[in-house]
C-alpha cells in the first residue's frame, strides 16, 4: 500500500503557474533480486488538464533516483521526489485538473555483470559443471576474462547458468582443439525449452571458416540470446564432441530496459490507479490590487497584495476493511489578517477500489515489489489523493 498526496490550487492569476505538487508516501517496494551499484527508480504522476483554450492534455510530475550501492534481492527502494508539474496560465477562466495513475519504473543498471568461470581459484557457484573432466586453466600471458577458463574434453560434460535479465552472452574460446556445443535455452514462464541450437568453436566467428591450428581465439561470444522478457532463465550446455574441448570462460547478462512511461506498461513499470476520481476548478483570475493609500502628512505608499486563495484537499485514505472511508474538505483561507475556521466542508463517503498492477508484468517474478499492491495485485492496496496549493515551478507558456 502506498499513500499519494496531489495538491492543486482552487484558484491563480492570469500570468501565474498552475502547480500541482504530488507527495509520495513510504516505499512497499522491493528489489527482486540481486542487482549492482546504479539502478534507477523513476516515478511519474499524470493529472488530465482541461481548460478552456486547448481542450483535454496530460500534465505530469517526474521524478528520479539513482540505487548508489549495490542490491539484495528483498531490499526496500526508496521512491524519488517528484518535480511539481506546471504551465503558466494566459487569460481568465475555469480549469478542470483530475489526479490520475502514479506510475513506478526500475531500471537495472545499464552495465551488464560479467560472471566469470571462477571466484577465487575454485568453481563459481553460479554456475553449474555437470559431469566429469572439468579442470581450471590458468595463464596470465592469454588474454581470457580474468585469465582463466574451465575445460573438460568428457563427452558427458554439460553446464547450466540461471540469469536474471533479458538476455545472455556464453563467452569462450575458438580454437581448432575445440569441438561443437549444444545450447539449450529455457525460458521463465514457460513449460517446454527452445528446440537445441548447435554452435562449433573450431569456427570462426562467420561459422563456416576454420580456425588456424596455430591461432587461439579469446573471449570469444559464441552463442548468445537477447530481447527476452525480462525474468530468471536457464541456459544448459553440453558438449558434442567427445575428445574435444569444450570451454566456459565467462557469462555475460544481458539487461535490456526500454522505458515507456508514456506509450503503457513493460516489464519494468507498475502502475497504481487512484481508489475514487475527482475533478477540481480552477478559477483563473486577474491579479487583484488593493485601494489607493489615504495621502498623509509623511509621504508613504502602500504595496500591491494578492489575497490568498483556497486550496481544496481531497484525501483518499486506505482502511484495513475493503471500504474506506472518502472525505472531500474544501477550506477558503479569508482575506483580512485575522484568521477564522473552514468555512465549508463537503463530507461525501462511499467505497472505493484498491490500485493494482498492470497485467503485462512478469509471472511469478515482478521487477519491482515483492507482494506490493501495485505491482502483483496480491495484497490490496490504496492511493491517497490530496490536493494543496503548490509554489512557483516550472511552467508552459
Amino acid at each position: 500500500m502506498i499513500s499519494v498526496k496531489a495538491s492543486i490550487p482552487t484558484t491563480v492569476y492570469v500570468g501565474q503557474p498552475l502547480e500541482i505538487k504530488w507527495t509520495l508516501g513510504d516505499s512497499p517496494f522491493v528489489a527482486p533480486d540481486k542487482f549492482d551499484p546504479k539502478a534507477r527508480v523513476i516515478a511519474r504522476g499524470s493529472a488530465g488538464i482541461s481548460d478552456y483554450w486547448s481542450g483535454v492534455g496530460t500534465l505530469d510530475s517526474m521524478g528520479e533516483i539513482t540505487v548508489a550501492e549495490a542490491l539484495q534481492k528483498g531490499a526496500k527502494l526508496a521512491l524519488p521526489t517528484l518535480a511539481p508539474g506546471s504551465y503558466i496560465v494566459g487569460k481568465e477562466g475555469e480549469i478542470k485538473v483530475t489526479p490520475r495513475d502514479l506510475t513506478v519504473q526500475f531500471l537495472p543498471p545499464e552495465a551488464a555483470p560479467v560472471v566469470n568461470d571462477s571466484v577465487g581459484g575454485i568453481e563459481n557457484p553460479l554456475i553449474k559443471y555437470l559431469g566429469t573432466g572439468w579442470a581450471r586453466r590458468a595463464d596470465p600471458l592469454i588474454d581470457d576474462v580474468e585469465k582463466d577458463v574451465h575445460a573438460s574434453n568428457s563427452g558427458d560434460a554439460s553446464v547450466e547458468f540461471s540469469f536474471t535479465g533479458t538476455g545472455v552472452e556464453y563467452i569462450t574460446e575458438r580454437d581448432d582443439d575445440m569441438g561443437q556445443v549444444e545450447v539449450v535455452l529455457q525460458e521463465a514462464g514457460k513449460t517446454q525449452a527452445a528446440p537445441a541450437e548447435t554452435v562449433d568453436a573450431s569456427k570462426e566467428a562467420d561459422r563456416t571458416t576454420a580456425v588456424p591450428a596455430d591461432v587461439k581465439r579469446t573471449q570469444q561470444t559464441l552463442w548468445s540470446v537477447k530481447g527476452l522478457k525480462y525474468g530468471t532463465h536457464t541456459v544448459k550446455l553440453k558438449n558434442k564432441s567427445p575428445e574435444k574441448y569444450m570451454i566456459v570462460d565467462a557469462f555475460k547478462v544481458l539487461r535490456e530496459p526500454k522505458p515507456e512511461l508514456y506509450t503503457g506498461v513493460n516489464d519494468f513499470n507498475a502502475i497504481c490507479k487512484p481508489t475514487k476520481t475527482e475533478t477540481v476548478a480552477v478559477k483563473v483570475e486577474k491579479v487583484s490590487a488593493s485601494p489607493s493609500p489615504t495621502p498623509t502628512p509623511t509621504p508613504s505608499s502602500t504595496p500591491t497584495t494578492t489575497a490568498p486563495k483556497p486550496t481544496v484537499t481531497v484525501t483518499t485514505t486506505p482502511a484495513s476493511t475493503p471500504k474506506p472511508t472518502l472525505t472531500v474538505t474544501a477550506t477558503v483561507t479569508p482575506t483580512r489578517a485575522t484568521p477564522t475556521t473552514p468555512q465549508v466542508v463537503v463530507t461525501p463517503s462511499g467505497g472505493a477500489q484498491t490500485g493494482e498492477a498492470s497485467d503485462d508484468g512478469p509471472s511469478g517474478m515482478g521487477l519491482i515489489g515483492g507482494g506490493t499492491a501495485m505491482v502483483l495485485g496480491s495484497v490490496l492496496g490504496g492511493v491517497v489523493l490530496k490536493r494543496r496549493r503548490a509554489a512557483h515551478v516550472r511552467g508552459r507558456g
